[in-house]
């Protein structure tokens, strides 16, 4: 299907559902407190029900065709994966975000330290929720596989059980293809995969460090197009399917910027999704707008000029304007409309307010409205 109006995944907690979760988890890391029961966690199960029927109510409001259930029973975005295995950390991989201004945050992101163990499958029950609640039709969303290639992924010293990076990569598709089909089967017809490698094969100074540390980026850039088609293989042609090409989004910071041009022909051209969600709040960060020429015929390509990280809101002549722009190289029939990323990758979320993100998202429903009927 082709949606014309979407929101990229996650959006801000609101202050019951934020209660509920410091009340049951130490600072909303997933550590019960000690004296916590399960009759704590029932209450915690209690809110996210009322918060995600709520959400998926005003979603429906804004105008969008594709609703999601904000998210809301994640710590972060990426947990419908790593909430069901074990054998990682997450406190030994640092990473700078960065933001206009200069200022960087650091948040430590996975790096595999054992076998993986898968232990659940958290996105079906949220699947089988949306399935009996929503009745709209919905997405989930998980880690692009290509994210499982990123370098920093696999240490010889560390990540045992594995032979190399090509081993843990294999394995974790294969997790996560079981995974994807759990929500499947559970009833979503629409999955989108997040944060894509691509991003970093595109900015000076993840590059860089790549050369410093030994990588070839050509190899790089191979083992990610490899990944992320081995993942959608098998998902059923009645299943939506779409990337997110997110350039880092954390507490309104972002990890990559640059042009897609030197991945635009090969990510475009042989990644067999319905859809790609780019990034492009910014152009004079992330490159125009050229790159998406080498979109298939059949993709839709999903421009998210509306910020999640800012707090002003976008006017409808300015995003009208990129969308005209955009068009000078991509059919008005294959694009479409969304927010540049979620509003709470992590728990904490971006640096704006509820107000403002359904602003933001009644914007994005009225403008698609308005272009397409």
């Amino acid at each position: 299907m082709r949606f014309r109006a979407e929101n990229v995944g996650s959006l801000l907690r609101p202050p019951a559902l934020r209660a509920a979760i410091e009340a049951v988890y130490d600072s909303g890391e997933r550590a019960l407190l000690p004296a916590v029961r399960a009759r704590g966690l029932d209450r915690l199960r209690e809110a996210e029900d009322l918060a995600i029927r709520d959400a998926i109510r005003r979603q429906a409001d804004a105008g969008l065709d594709v609703v999601t259930d904000g998210e809301f029973r994640r710590y972060m975005f990426q947990n419908s994966f790593w909430d069901a295995v074990e054998g990682y950390s997450t406190d030994s991989n640092p990473v700078q975000f960065r933001d206009a201004t200069g200022d960087t945050v650091t948040w430590h992101v996975h790096r595999v330290e054992e076998r993986l163990r898968l232990v659940d499958s958290p996105a079906a029950r949220e699947a089988a929720f949306l399935t009996a609640e929503s009745g709209l039709p919905f997405k989930l969303t998980f880690p692009a596989a290509s994210l499982f290639a990123h370098p920093s992924t696999f240490t010889p010293a560390g990540s045992g059980g594995y032979a190399d990076l090509d081993a843990l990569v294999d394995h974790a598709i294969e997790i996560e293809r079981g995974l994807v089909a759990d929500a499947i089967a559970a009833g979503c017809r629409y999955i989108q995969f997040d944060f894509a490698l691509y991003p970093y094969l595109c900015d000076p100074g993840w590059v860089a460090a790549f050369e410093r540390a030994g990588h070839d980026v050509a190899d790089v850039l191979e083992r990610a197009i490899a990944a992320d088609r081995a993942v959608l293989a098998g998902i059923p042609d009645d299943v939506t399917t779409a990337i997110h090409v997110c350039r880092g989004n954390y507490r309104s910071h972002w990890l990559c910027e640059g042009s897609l041009e030197p991945v635009a022909a090969r990510m475009f051209g042989e990644v067999p999704v319905d859809a790609w969600l780019v990034e492009w709040d910014d152009t004079a960060r992330d490159g125009g707008y050229e790159p998406i020429r080498f979109v298939s015929a059949g993709a839709t390509l999903v421009l998210g000029v509306v910020s999640s990280k800012r707090p002003d809101v976008e006017s409808d002549e300015e995003v009208l304007r990129a969308l005209d722009a955009a068009a000078a190289f991509l059919p008005y029939e294959q694009l479409a409309l969304s927010t540049q990323c979620g509003f709470a990758s992590v728990m904490e979320g971006n640096a704006i307010d509820e107000d403002v993100q359904w602003r933001k998202l009644e914007l994005v429903g009225r403008l698609a409205d308005r272009v397409w009927g």
